[in-house]
């Protein structure tokens, strides 16, 4: 029998950040640009991948495993 089994089912730990919604209060959101990542490296926008600001109140765009917005700085979504 596998270790694995040997300790039971692992506890599922969710990434707090990974699901976060924008506001369904009906306001608008701000569209943030690119990220300085992907303005460097010369992303087309259609490729890029769309993140949530909560702090900004919006999207921005970069590479898929990019989290720090450009505009603020935050890591939180």
């Amino acid at each position: 029998m596998p270790e694995d089994q040997d300790r039971g089912a692992a506890a599922i730990v969710r990434f707090p950040q990974s699901r976060v919604r924008p506001p369904g209060d009906g306001d608008r959101f701000v569209e943030l640009g690119l990220s300085p990542f992907a303005k460097r490296f010369g992303a087309p926008q259609e490729q890029a991948t769309g993140h949530w600001c909560s702090r900004c109140r919006g999207i921005w765009y970069g590479y898929l495993l990019e989290v720090t917005c450009p505009v603020c700085g935050n890591r939180h979504g």
